[in-house]
């Protein structure tokens, strides 16, 4: 289940070279399945683009330049956007990460990013809009939900990050 809470956004569009990609920091909450379809994406490895390869709760994150996402271009563009491998997070924006409830089904806690300058411009959003944040948070629970049954079972990184 996804939560989603904070004033609702009625209209908005990515603007990434007005705001100077703002939205891409360094430390983005990534999942095992972010990490595989980064690492075919680009033929990486895990630890060139992971603050850590040790997990809290199932959540990994992107290392950083300057404090700026890993996989941001210099054109401010995301390198990983044309090749398919944008982690669902960065997809989710204008929302942002808030937590996850750990309960017997897992709670992802979502917000609007208020600081983006142009949530209120752009398009209207639509139930179509809404209905992909859901779909995108869900396959995000799930992977979430795939990493701790996989380490619990006492499977590490490497062979989680195969079973994905």
């Amino acid at each position: 289940m996804v939560l989603v809470y904070g004033e609702p956004i009625k209209r908005w569009s990515c603007e990434f070279t007005e705001c100077k990609a703002l939205c891409c920091k360094a430390g983005r909450e990534v999942t095992i399945g972010d990490i595989k379809r980064i690492t075919r994406a680009t033929g990486k490895n895990p630890e060139d683009f992971l603050e850590s390869l040790e997990s809290k709760g199932g959540l990994f994150h992107l290392k950083g330049k300057e404090d700026r996402c890993i996989f941001l271009a210099d054109d401010l563009s995301c390198s990983l956007h044309e090749k398919g491998a944008k982690p669902i997070f960065c997809q989710m924006y204008p929302f942002k990460f808030d937590g996850i409830i750990y309960a017997d089904d897992l709670i992802l806690k979502v917000r609007p990013a208020h600081n983006c300058p142009t949530i209120g411009k752009g398009e209207e959003l639509t139930e179509d809009f809404e209905i992909a944040i859901e779909s995108l948070g869900n396959r995000f629970l799930r992977d979430i939900e795939d990493f701790i049954r996989l380490k619990s079972e006492g499977l590490d990184f490497a062979a989680i990050l195969k079973h994905v």
